[in-house]
């Protein structure tokens, strides 16, 4: 009996914590009680996940002296029962993060009526926003997985939506470096890895090969015995990336609300038919839910949580771009002092060169029971600056420091499927890292899932003839030429008018930015598209 096994693990792993569980018919168990911390709640949560036959983990639990944040959504349910219906549509879309821009760029390839919902005042007000950049390769994913098939899936999309969407993106690859011969069995166990998850051009390079293309490692005379090479390594800028998706979505149709909570999923006999905003009711057959860290309230509103969001905060350290990084590629000396103290649930971040060519440092893991723990801390710090491997890089060239906090669920693993209880329900969680890597693969799985659907129903969507598939991206003024700028500026003086002297922002990009077919709704928006004022 499954929960036989449960309870014998607990047992054995957790005598002193007293917690109960049950399992239902799915396999889903639920753990009750009171840990004696917020660490062994977690660790608790992850060890019953990993009891064979577990599908996965919901957990009551609470932690001593812990306090947990919950959201009330009945003020938001009671101003928008209020308001009353304010539209119908075919699909609503609950977060406008990676995952919910990109699937609603891609759904608008169809004839539907798309809605995108979002708490906050611009695209990727949460995870989104606050991490590295990596359109990840896929080795560092456990084989078999979703996580990982998905992973190399959408790294390989990128190369269409670069492409079409005028991205700015850096291809650097990776290295994965060893310094002595006892490392040898360790780099060969990750190539072997990179082979089972079908990451392309995997190859484990000699030290003449490895210098040869990273000529920087020669100049820091960094010791070389062999490395692994992960060529489809690549670097973006996640906030652009949103603002491009949400942009041509728009184009092609697709209607965004910020500043709108949603405070329920409605249900008939079993089906979705919208949600509850503060700001009314929208009526649809389908909800796709990308809330990112609430994503377990928005299931569990349309009757299906059979998982718990637990946040795992990431601080990144973003070093001044007067400290050019010594190794344009992405490298990673597998020293012992590498990742040192790192979540052993986590890839254990970085040293990332950005688009932009700032070096960035992390991210940290930090388990934290509040969803919105933005914070940062000396520990935090201190982690990130063990990714750094630049020896021309140090703690004081750190410009700036900011935190975000990712959706993982006990299981590890992302969760894109259609509801088993309710019809019309399409859960897209627990979309940690790496999220944005896979975002082009996790909306053709959403669009494949709608679709399917539709086609169950006696119905087929047939694809938009007149579907918009190019954005053209705004002026980067300071990526022109002398000339180029000098030609821009004759045509618009505005280009010359430089508001962000350390980024070189013009007046001209921040007014592009606020034309744009989704405008910020605040200066922090502004900011974060143009990167005035971000160093």
């Amino acid at each position: 009996m499954l929960l036989d096994r449960v309870k014998q693990m607990l047992t054995e792993k957790f005598p002193e914590e007293k917690i109960s569980c049950k399992t239902d018919e799915r396999n889903i168990v639920t753990l009750q009680g009171e840990c004696s911390d917020w660490n062994t709640l977690i660790n608790i949560g992850h060890a019953a996940a990993a009891v064979e036959g577990v599908r996965n983990v919901v957990s009551e639990m609470t932690a001593k002296g812990v306090t947990i944040p919950t959201r009330d959504y009945e003020p938001f349910i009671k101003a928008g029962k209020e308001i009353g219906v304010i539209r119908e549509a075919d699909v609503v879309i609950i977060g406008a993060g990676i995952s919910g821009c990109g699937t609603a760029r891609e759904l608008s390839r169809y004839p539907l009526d798309i809605v995108v919902v979002e708490k906050g005042d611009d695209v990727a007000a949460g995870a989104s926003r606050a991490n590295n950049g990596c359109i990840h390769h896929g080795q560092e994913c456990k084989p078999g997985t979703l996580k990982a098939r998905l992973n190399v899936e959408g790294n390989r999309g990128y190369r269409r939506w670069e492409k079409e969407l005028d991205l700015n993106v850096l291809d650097c690859g990776a290295l994965q470096i060893i310094q002595e011969e006892s490392q040898m069995p360790e780099l060969k166990k990750r190539y072997e890895v990179a082979l089972r998850n079908d990451v392309e051009g995997a190859k484990i390079l000699t030290p003449e090969e490895t210098r040869a293309l990273e000529p920087g490692l020669a100049k820091t005379g960094v010791p070389i015995y062999a490395a692994l090479w992960l060529p489809t390594q690549r670097q973006i800028e996640p906030y652009e990336t949103c603002v491009a998706l949400a942009e041509n979505a728009t184009v092609n149709g697709v209607t965004f609300l910020f500043g709108h909570n949603v405070g329920d999923v409605l249900t008939e006999d079993g089906k979705v038919t919208g949600v509850i905003t503060d700001h009314g009711i929208i009526k649809a057959p389908y909800v796709i839910n990308a809330a990112g860290v609430y994503a377990d309230d928005i299931a569990k509103m349309a009757g299906d949580q059979f998982y718990t969001i637990h946040g795992r905060k990431g601080t990144i350290a973003i070093m001044d771009k007067a400290k050019v990084p010594s190794y344009p590629r992405l490298v990673s000396q597998l020293t012992p002092e590498y990742h040192k103290g790192k979540n052993v649930e986590s890839k254990g971040g970085g040293m990332h060169p950005t688009p932009h060519m700032n070096l960035l440092l992390g991210p940290s893991a930090t388990e934290v029971p509040d969803k919105e723990d933005n914070s940062t801390t000396k520990k935090d710090l201190d982690y990130t600056m063990t990714c750094n491997q630049d020896p021309n890089v140090t703690s004081a060239d750190v410009i700036r420091i900011f935190a975000g906090v990712r959706p993982a669920d006990f299981k590890e693993d992302f969760i894109v499927e259609m509801s088993e209880l309710t019809d019309g329900f399409v859960h897209v969680a627990a979309i940690q890292s790496p999220g944005l890597a896979s975002a082009p693969a996790i909306a053709k799985r959403v669009v494949r899932i709608v679709t399917d659907d539709y086609r169950k129903k006696g119905k087929n969507l047939v694809p938009k003839a007149d579907f918009i598939a190019e954005r053209k991206a705004g002026v980067r003024f300071n990526q022109l030429s002398h000339e180029e700028q000098d030609e821009l500026i004759k045509k618009d003086p505005r280009y010359g008018n430089i508001i962000c002297r350390c980024e070189q922002i013009s007046e001209g990009e921040i007014l592009d930015a606020m034309r744009s077919p989704v405008p910020p709704k605040s200066v922090d928006a502004i900011k974060h598209r143009t990167r005035a004022g971000m160093g």
